[in-house]
């Protein structure tokens, strides 16, 4: 096999990630409304109980990767007075549109690697993320990178698909991902090739029990999640060790 085949079918690290983020540029405007769609609706909920999850203390120092437009970000701010948020994505575009949000001015947004985090050792209370683990080349990586700026007892929660579990629902489940989003979107947007990316990643991410598996793996403690939407979504907490 040629070298050519090769990168062609194994993307080197830095590959993967300025194509995923040039897509997620282009489909900045429209980000927020497909995430509604894509949840049912239920997406502000879901935001709502990452936040809660992270067991914040006073005036947070928080850490929002894969902040996007700073619904997360967003919301740290509206539930804890004296919050400190930064919010870090590799897709400036995305973060252009939170800072045109409603208290957008208040978060330090930093465009940054999730692999390789421009933050010193222990420097935050938690570290947040909506739907970042499924468009990382490197899991180990990046979560090793949140365990380092990580305070010691601080907490990292994540909000993240899982593939439909075997139950009754799994053909209805599977069925909306895979065929309804990317017919929907095509209403919203003009690159619906980018939803059927995120469905088709939705659909083969690890499951619940693999993700807390690479957590502890990281040596994060108290490992746990929930899941949401017949199981299709599911919210991670774990803890540095003191």
């Amino acid at each position: 096999m040629s070298t050519n085949e090769q990168s062609a079918e194994n993307p080197r690290p830095d590959d993967h990630g300025a194509a995923v983020s040039s897509m997620f540029d282009g489909i900045a405007g429209r980000y927020d409304l497909m995430n509604l769609v894509m949840t049912w609706g239920q997406e502000p909920r879901f935001v709502r109980r990452t936040v809660a999850k992270a067991g914040l203390p006073d005036a947070p120092v928080v850490l929002d990767l894969a902040t996007g437009t700073g619904d997360i970000a967003l919301e740290v701010l509206r539930s804890h007075y004296g919050a400190q948020v930064t919010g870090a994505d590799f897709a400036p575009e995305m973060m252009e549109v939170g800072k045109r949000r409603p208290g957008g001015e208040q978060i330090d947004w930093v465009e940054a690697d999730a692999m390789d985090l421009p933050f010193e050792d222990n420097t935050f209370d938690a570290v947040t993320h909506g739907y970042l683990l499924r468009n990382v080349a490197d899991i180990p990586t990046t979560l090793a990178e949140q365990f380092r700026v990580l305070k010691p007892g601080g907490r990292m929660v994540a909000l993240e698909t899982s593939p439909a579990p075997d139950n009754i629902i799994k053909p209805f489940s599977t069925a909306y991902i895979k065929y309804v989003v990317p017919r929907i979107s095509r209403l919203i947007t003009r690159t619906p090739d980018a939803y059927e990316y995120l469905s088709a990643t939705s659909r083969g991410f690890k499951t619940p029990a693999q993700v807390q598996a690479l957590l502890e793996g990281a040596g994060f403690e108290g490992v746990g999640h929930e899941t949401h939407l017949f199981g299709t979504l599911a919210i991670h907490w774990a803890t540095k060790p003191l």
